[in-house]
């Protein structure tokens, strides 16, 4: 009889080991249960800033299951070109390619998926007035090393010096950074595992100082409101309400000073979608700090601290939202990064119910179509009834005028006005037939808000209606009209915290 030590995972591989009579039916079946495991371990990618000159046009890779190839092609001064091979889930292979063909490019080839590159080293230097990548080396996880590309002198080079590599030895994932006629600059993503989150997160380096403390926030479900501080040079307060689970939580870095200036977003249905800044050294401090800010969020606001002086950096990861930030902190804010995750998935469609219109069925059909909302209605009258009406209606930010329904008279046309946070969830009033027409017209109008009623647009007179259902609001309206107002009805969907 024999006894197990060592928990779950000993027994597993105690089990593996005596089923599979090979080395190479194990390796196959533990690289799977390694894909599936990661698969379900969400991951952390660290986007380092680039290396280089501003120069060229942007470029951005993202990130890939590993690198294959590289090829890297050189004029007598600079790095001019290079290419990379990335595979995908499932082993495609994605190729993307920057710069221009001079002289042969020469391959770097890795033996995938056992070898990963895990560093990249290389320097930058001005060339005919701009400064460019002037040779790259990488490093990989088999302890290999490329020749060094680029123009050198038994392996000296000119130029800075820049190296990317991760303290835990992880394995690069991507590429990102500028190219014209050459190599302008290059940074990395490194793959790390993030066991605390549940889905895949961007970690974007801090530019900025390297004085103060290092603080970082984490990430979390997104930024309610944002408080900065500032005195005549530099950003030097930051705090921030973020919300988690449903609960809200407030850090702060810097020093706070005077009152700071608030920015509050209309969370979770806009979120911060870039940060735009500049840092520099001010004559009277010894450090280089952050001196501007600029947030844009996903409905387009923006607003601007500070003084645009100095280097600029943007914090923005392509379609995705921005859920915490981390840098470095003394007297003011020395430097600043920030965390971005996937956009939240969409709000689903709510089915809009259409209520029948009540009243006469003359003149000619009109439907204003569904909306998010009404903001402003107008009711003209005539001698004897409604005679015109027309909806302002909300879509998103934005105001959609309605058509004219009707005829307005000399009497014109009276107007109520729906407050912010106000909706409508009734409309009454009352229909008849009046002489010389052959179908019932509406008569008044009545519109009651969550808030509110409005003045009844006519008279009491004719068969009453009412237009609603508990629980729902009106988002549009439709009916029948020519001179004067036949019939009119709602469009209604439910009341949610998104619908309101």
């Amino acid at each position: 009889r024999k006894v197990y030590v060592g928990g779950t995972t000993s027994f597993i591989f105690f089990v593996l080991i005596h089923l599979f009579h090979s080395q190479s039916q194990l390796k196959n079946l533990l690289v799977s249960f390694y894909r599936i495991w990661r698969f379900d371990m969400a991951m952390l990618y660290r986007k380092l800033a680039p290396y280089g000159g501003e120069g060229g046009r942007e470029w951005d890779d993202d990130v890939y299951e590993g690198v294959r190839k590289v090829y890297v092609g050189q004029d007598p001064s600079r790095i001019s070109y290079v290419k990379f091979e990335y595979v995908k889930e499932k082993g495609k292979v994605v190729t993307r390619e920057y710069g221009k063909i001079i002289q042969q490019p020469k391959e770097f080839a890795l033996e995938y998926p056992d070898e990963h590159i895990v560093a990249v080293e290389g320097t930058y230097d001005r060339v005919s007035a701009k400064e460019v990548i002037t040779s790259l080396v990488f490093k990989t996880s088999k302890g290999r090393t490329s020749p060094t590309f680029g123009a050198n002198f038994f392996g000296f080079v000119n130029g800075t010096k820049f190296v990317f590599e991760d303290d835990q030895g992880k394995k690069i994932v991507g590429f990102h950074g500028r190219s014209g006629n050459a190599l302008d600059a290059l940074g990395v993503y490194f793959a790390l595992d993030s066991p605390n989150t549940s889905t895949p997160l961007y970690k974007l380096d801090a530019p900025g100082g390297i004085g103060g403390r290092v603080w970082d926030d984490g990430s979390h479900d997104g930024v309610k409101t944002l408080r900065i501080g500032q005195d005549g040079s530099r950003i030097t307060y930051l705090e921030f309400e973020y919300e988690k689970g449903g609960k809200s939580e407030t850090l702060n870095h810097g020093v706070k000073g005077q009152t700071p200036s608030e920015f509050v977003l209309d969370f979770p249905d806009d979120y911060i979608k870039s940060v735009e800044a500049t840092y520099d050294k001010p004559n009277a401090f010894r450090n280089t700090v952050i001196t501007s800010l600029k947030f844009e969020t996903s409905k387009g606001r923006t607003s601007f601290f500070g003084y645009k002086v100095g280097k600029k950096f943007v914090l923005e990861q392509k379609d995705r939202r921005l859920v915490g930030f981390h840098g470095r902190e003394g007297s003011a804010i020395d430097a600043l990064g920030a965390y971005f995750a996937p956009l939240p998935p969409p709000t689903p469609l709510i089915p809009a119910k259409k209520l029948p219109s009540v009243g006469g069925n003359g003149g000619v059909a009109w439907d204003d179509g569904v909306y998010d909302g009404v903001k402003k209605i107008y009711v003209g009258q005539g001698t004897d009834g409604v005679s015109f009406v027309k909806f302002v209606y909300v879509k998103g930010t934005d105001l959609v005028p309605g058509d004219d329904h009707g005829k307005k008279t000399l009497l014109g046309a009276e107007e109520f006005v729906l407050e912010d946070g106000e909706y409508l969830t009734a409309l009454e009033g009352y229909y008849d037939k009046i002489y010389g027409v052959d179908e019932p017209v509406i008569i008044s109008l009545k519109f009651k808000t969550n808030k509110r009623e409005s003045d009844q647009f006519g008279m009491d007179s004719g068969e009453k209606f009412s237009l609603g259902e508990n629980g729902h609001k009106i988002v549009g309206f439709h009916g029948q009209a020519s001179d004067v107002i036949y019939g009119v009805g709602v469009t209604l969907v439910p009341i949610t915290t998104t619908t309101k």
